[in-house]
């Protein structure tokens, strides 16, 4: 005979909530913060062409995102289109999940981006100048700063469960 599940007791059709993650308002207004100072960094160090590379680069890491992301995703049953979006809720800006996602492709999809990132930003430097390659790796870290910081805390978690991404919370569910 099945135990009745408890009304207290979360659950997602056939998932049970086993985390929760609140996002504190300071860590998003630090995370704006830090882009802002990032820009004013490069700006100042490098004059005119800093101020042409910081808008450029972070619209150039962005579609570079999205290009991983939509090679990566590829292989899934379900249209990528329907699954992931372009998101601008803080902290989470980017091409990211709108729906439940498997924490497995989460991390995946982010390895690629990590690495990718790091390739197109450090590839280019022959052919662009120290302003670019500095905005190309400040924004490419700035984008996945939060992803990154919640993989980090999800490392111990199983990677068939499910999260589903809010702006105020992280849910992790698992069967």
């Amino acid at each position: 005979m099945k135990t009745p599940v408890a009304a207290s007791d979360p659950t997602y059709y056939h998932y049970k909530l086993v985390r929760k993650i609140l996002l504190r308002p300071e860590s998003k207004y630090s995370y704006l913060t830090t882009a802002l100072l990032g820009s004013a960094v490069i700006v100042v160090v490098h004059g005119w062409a800093g101020l042409l590379a910081v808008p450029f680069s972070l619209g150039i890491m962005l579609l570079i995102h999205a290009v991983v992301l939509k090679l990566t995703v590829r292989r899934v049953d379900e249209p990528w289109e329907k699954r992931f979006a372009f998101r601008r809720d803080w902290p989470w800006i980017g091409p990211l999940p709108v729906m439940d996602t498997n924490l497995g492709l989460f991390r995946r999809l982010h390895f690629h981006l990590f690495l990718v990132g790091c390739c197109v930003s450090l590839l280019s430097y022959p052919w662009s100048g120290s302003a670019w390659i500095v905005a190309l790796f400040f924004w490419h870290l700035w984008l996945l700063s939060p992803r990154l910081r919640l993989l980090w805390r999800m490392r111990k978690e199983k990677a068939d469960g499910v999260i589903r991404l809010a702006s105020r919370e992280v849910s992790y569910y698992h069967r």
